[in-house]
């Protein structure tokens, strides 16, 4: 191996520890297109490459030329036309169509040094639902080469496992907003049951202590009262102990009047009774 092939795989190797580390180091979007931006030139050579990071229908795509940059995420509408092919029909693109570059190249916000004259492009598939388009725009001042393939694999490889986690640890952050928001609805309905509770409990509390207070005052009145009731009530088992004693034409003439009039004592009595126990409950007369 020649000294100048050596010095060439050095740098190379050099750069991609730089790459692999600063790229580690990155937990954000942003961090990730600096990085990107940074170092993959000393990696290899380009004009414009893209790299569309794709998990089902959500899409992070980076850009970048030699002096710029951008990061965007969202959906498959963020891949162009050529980019949507590679990812149904997975068919490598290497082509020198003027054409379909300048039309590519007229979706582009970043400034380009001049057109580029060549296009390569894939469709890295990492998993069943997920992968990494990439579109390498070369051009003579700036060619990207087939010896420059397995670097840019490599630099695949890393960029998709760190697109990926920070992927899954926004979903995370996601999931973690949902319980939160989920578990303070929990909470404040919580709150509202535990005051529908507390006032259950003084409603029912204050209706026991009422009705023991009445229960009180019925015993009371029932005391009170029971001497009023007594006494017809006694005429009425007196006369009618009288009732089995004496002649039919006594009792008819002498008891059952006098039972009548006992009998309507003893309903005015108790009206009066009752009048009494509702004006002391509070109860409508």
């Amino acid at each position: 191996m020649s000294t100048s092939l050596e010095f060439k795989y050095r740098i190379i190797y050099e750069s991609l520890s730089r790459f692999s580390s600063t790229l580690s180091r990155s937990m954000t979007l942003e961090e990730v297109r600096s990085c990107l931006q940074r170092q993959v030139k000393y990696l290899f050579d380009y004009q414009l490459i893209r790299f569309c990071f794709y998990q089902q229908e959500y899409v992070i795509v980076c850009s970048l030329t030699p002096v710029g940059s951008q990061i965007q995420s969202g959906g498959l509408d963020l891949m162009w036309a050529y980019e949507q092919q590679l990812l149904m029909d997975y068919v490598p693109v290497i082509t020198e169509d003027q054409a379909l570059i300048s039309e590519n190249i007229r979706q582009l916000s970043l400034q380009l040094p001049c057109t580029p004259s060549e296009l390569w492009g894939w469709n890295n598939v990492f998993s069943a639902d997920s992968g990494i388009i990439v579109s390498v725009y070369s051009g003579l001042d700036r060619q990207f080469q087939a010896t420059d393939v397995p670097v840019l694999k490599i630099t695949l490889e890393n960029l998709y496992a760190k697109l990926l986690s920070i992927q899954l640890i926004d979903e995370l952050g996601k999931s973690k907003k949902e319980i939160e928001q989920a578990l303070l609805g929990v909470q404040e309905k919580n709150a509202v049951i535990a005051r529908l509770v507390a006032t259950q409990d003084e409603i029912i509390r204050s209706r026991t202590q009422e009705l023991e207070e009445k229960n009180t005052k019925l015993l009371q009145l029932s005391r009170q009262h029971a001497h009023i009731i007594r006494e017809p009530l006694t005429r009425i088992l007196s006369l009618t102990y009288m009732v089995e004693i004496l002649p039919a034409d006594e009792v008819v003439t002498e008891i059952l009047p006098l039972l009548v009039t006992t009998s309507t004592d003893l309903d005015t009595a108790l009206q009066q009774v009752i009048k009494s126990i509702d004006s002391e409950l509070g109860y409508p007369g």
